[in-house]
């Protein structure tokens, strides 16, 4: 099977909207999600990156407090909350498409800032992981950001 002329401009236009996100800063790997969540949690909530940029464990600090930062954007209903202890706080973003959203959350990216106390009261999926799935992020650590 062979790509059609409108897959193939489609896939050109994406590197292109890319490289025009590097070089507004607001990207800076292949990882796109990750770094716009960073970015988000950057221009956001005032989170300074981790010094190499990809730290074990954690993405950057916030008030001093090692932040690690997740993102959902589409039909996954959960998310992977890595170690918590290698952070103090856990930001996870919603993106406008995250299956994850309460319908009644109309703003372009939902952010909750769950403390690794919080995180750590999670029972391990079946696969050792800890997971916040679809309808438990906790209401309480959401917070509402500018626009």
């Amino acid at each position: 099977m062979s790509m059609t002329e409108e897959q193939t401009t489609a896939i050109g236009d994406f590197f292109l909207a890319a490289d025009q996100l590097k070089s507004l800063g607001i990207i800076r790997s292949d990882k796109y999600l990750g770094d716009i969540a960073e970015f988000i949690a950057v221009s956001q909530l005032g989170m300074s990156m981790a010094s190499s940029g990809r730290e074990p464990g954690h993405d950057g600090h916030i008030e001093g407090r090692k932040v690690q930062v997740k993102f959902n954007g589409g039909t996954s209903i959960t998310i992977d909350c890595g170690n918590p202890d290698s952070y103090e706080e856990l930001i996870v973003i919603l993106g406008p498409k995250s299956v994850m959203r309460r319908p009644d959350l109309l703003e372009p990216y939902v952010i909750y800032r769950i403390p690794s106390d919080v995180v750590r009261k999670k029972a391990p999926h079946k696969d050792g992981k800890l997971r916040f799935a679809k309808g438990d992020l906790p209401p309480e650590c959401r917070v509402a950001c500018a626009s």
